[in-house]
């Protein structure tokens, strides 16, 4: 290879890591826990219950129990069966039924406990393993949080693919030569490149798998257009089961629907070793209600077995049928991404090798970090550059180490809840964790010592981990030993996991000796803080530019600065002329008495115009006074982002509306206006200079 070639492969893992690292290990950290989010959901109940098959529920009972508190009639009702413990989730869908009030039309989220009947919402039910899952794709960021974690897994593909070009000579013998005595950027190298090419394969799957999910919306589109923007056939091909089933009609009185436990059993018949997960009823009470029952095959027999058989609900005729040991190439890809990604094919012990492997991640991430910071500080760099990575280090591994004692905090704080708190975890996690984790990672981002961040938070997370199980066993008596005993082994694995993940960080705590902090750079050659501005005021006066030297003018010069301004505000007038452009067709082409209006306009269009048009104007304000490395580096992520979306938008006007040719244009303009405020960006944050 080329040292062109080496430099621009080197460079890309090297800003595209950098750039996620922080996401990318709240992703991994998270990702981690949310294997085994139902698992930490029994674990954190406060009562043990004595578990029921689910091949015993009574699912008739529960749907009359349901239909006299919702009025099922007319409803489209997803049940989710594989589910553990005696909890089934179940949406019930809005009301088709025109002559039905209002009211009554909005859809349900629940959570049913099969054996007392007792209903809780989705609030209610909130649990510390659901907000750690939903944090894993960010999802506590409204509107875009989702999104976010899908360009972050973009990007980590991205670093995955250059860091094996640019290591792969080094790999197996940094693999083999792992020392840990040597330079310490050594040792962070070797063990970044030995373990990530140990989880290599993991990392890969959950790359291509987490952007396919987070992203789907950019999946759909091409398959979208294939059909001809009939969404309905494409959810029909994509998701039988969930395809729409016009309602006709209540039903006549002569008509009398079949149990929906015996289309359960016949189902179950139907197929040796059939495990059912989901079940949908279409159009509830109506003249054309069917039942669509979806399972796989078990794990041994199978790897990819979906079935599914959906049932007219008053003759019993099948309809239609996906036999589970037939492929079906639609179905079955989107099935093997979903295996592939939560480990649902080969039990507890896969996702323990999963989450051991997402633990080893987080390690591959931090020593990527660290790689970063000590090879920038070097004695070449100004005192300014040394501060910035300084200042980049320390926040990142705030952010990233403390999210180790906060989570085993939690784990303590959500078992000794009282019950009265038990419907409000949803507030108090939203509260308390964030501002927790807030509240550490701004004293040691201020403490400015890694090694001393490093230390305790592996000290304090392994105490409180520690602590976990102890809780369990003196709140619900769920004593290792008895949850072992009595087979409760979702229970189990959470103590173990939380004994394994102490006992691994107080053997690295009393591993770490202060020998290893000698050998960073920054004790080689510390940063004085307490005379930063003396020292910054000295380098600033070492720094002469010769202003005596003639300067060629050009007539047609631009400044930097002016260019980032004038690109950022034509984005601002682009995304007005698209709104104003956009009226024209309320004008010309639909109605201008909008189904479910108010005559006020929504919060969620606001929201909207902030983010579009207000951040464009805002990162126009701020360049005026800001020139700082954070501030180049935050306009450039914030340029690529909008940039995406823009050319997102492009695209998507071409094909749904392509006779609104204005509206395309200024589309067209913006995204052209978008690539070059990026270029423009990328050459500004690299002009050290001070006249920009």
């Amino acid at each position: 290879m080329s040292k062109r070639n080496y430099n621009v492969f080197f460079n890309t893992h090297t800003v595209s890591g950098i750039v996620i690292s922080v996401a990318l290990y709240v992703i991994f950290f998270t990702g981690a826990f949310s294997l085994f989010k139902e698992e930490i959901e029994l674990w954190e109940a406060p009562k043990t219950e004595k578990r029921s098959s689910k091949a015993n529920i009574n699912v008739d009972s529960v749907l009359n129990h349901l239909d006299e508190k919702y009025s099922l009639k007319g409803r489209d009702i997803q049940l989710n069966l594989d589910v553990k413990g005696n909890t089934i989730y179940s949406f019930l869908g809005e009301v088709k039924d025109s002559t039905v009030a209002k009211k009554e039309v909005h859809g349900e989220f629940l959570y049913i406990n099969t054996e007392t009947l007792e209903k809780r919402t989705y609030e209610e039910n909130y649990s510390l393993g659901e907000f750690l899952y939903r944090l894993h794709f960010f999802a506590q960021i409204p509107y875009v949080g989702v999104y976010l974690a899908g360009f972050v897994a973009l990007f980590f593909l991205f670093a995955i693919v250059t860091g094996v070009i640019v290591h792969w000579k080094k790999i197996i013998p940094n693999f083999y030569h792992f020392n840990p005595k040597i330079a310490l950027k050594r040792v962070w190298t070797d063990a970044h490149t030995a373990l990530g090419i140990i989880g290599l394969p993991y990392q890969f799957i959950f790359a291509v798998s987490g952007a396919y999910f987070a992203l789907s919306i950019l999946v759909l589109l091409p398959a979208n257009f294939l059909y001809g923007g009939d969404q309905g056939k494409l959810i029909g091909d994509m998701r039988p089961e969930r395809k729409v089933v016009k309602w006709i009609g209540e039903k006549d009185h002569h008509q009398n629907a079949i149990g929906f436990n015996t289309a359960l059993n016949q189902v179950s018949s139907e197929w040796k070793n059939f495990h059912i997960s989901q079940c949908f009823i279409k159009n509830y009470g109506g003249k054309n209600m069917q039942y669509v029952i979806t399972g796989e095959l078990e794990d041994q027999d199978r790897f990819v077995g979906i079935g599914r058989m959906v049932i007219d609900s008053y003759s019993g005729d099948i309809l239609d049928k996906k036999i589970p040991n037939e492929l079906d190439y639609l179905v079955d890809s989107q099935f093997v991404m979903s295996r592939l990604h939560f480990a649902s094919y080969g039990g507890t012990p896969l996702k323990i090798i999963y989450f051991v492997l997402a633990l080893i991640t987080c390690f591959v991430i931090i020593t990527g970090v660290l790689i970063w910071i000590e090879a920038r500080n070097k004695k070449s760099k100004t005192l300014k550059q040394r501060l910035y990575t300084t200042k980049v280090g320390h926040i990142y591994l705030a952010i990233c180490l403390t999210l180790f004692p906060v989570t085993a905090l939690f784990f303590i704080i959500v078992k000794i809840l009282p019950e009265v708190y038990e419907t409000q975890k949803m507030s108090i996690l939203y509260t308390w964790f964030f501002g927790v984790w807030l509240i550490l990672t701004l004293y040691y981002r201020f403490k400015r010592n890694n090694y001393f961040t490093n230390k305790t938070t592996l000290l304090i997370g392994g105490i409180l981990g520690f602590i976990v199980p102890v809780v369990s066993g003196l709140v619900s008596n769920n004593w290792i030993w008895k949850t072992y005993a009595n087979k409760q082994f979702e229970i189990f694995t959470i103590d173990v996991l939380w004994l394994f993940l102490s006992i691994t960080a107080l053997l690295i705590y009393f591993k770490i000796k202060p020998s290893i902090k000698e050998q960073s750079s920054y004790s080689k050659n510390p940063i004085n803080y307490k005379n930063l501005k003396t020292l910054l005021k000295q380098e600033e006066n070492r720094t002469t530019i010769n202003q005596n030297l003639p300067i060629k003018k050009n007539k047609n010069f631009i400044t930097m600065r002016t260019k980032v301004i004038s690109l950022w505000t034509l984005l601002v007038i682009g995304f007005i002329l698209h709104h104003v452009y956009g009226i024209a067709n309320v004008y010309f082409q639909e109605s201008l008495v909008l189904e479910g209006s108010k005559g006020e306009i929504p919060s969620w269009a606001h929201q909207w115009r902030i983010i579009l048009e207000g951040m464009a104007f805002l990162f126009a304000v701020l360049t005026v006074s800001l020139s700082q490395n954070w501030f180049k580096w935050t306009s450039l992520i914030w340029a690529f982002l909008l940039g995406l979306f823009n050319v997102y938008h492009f695209i998507t006007a071409l094909i749904y509306e392509p006779s609104n040719i204005s509206e395309i244009l200024i589309l067209l303009l913006m995204a052209i206006a978008n690539v070059f405020l990026v270029q423009e960006l990328l050459v500004w944050k690299s002009h050290v200079s001070s006249h920009e």
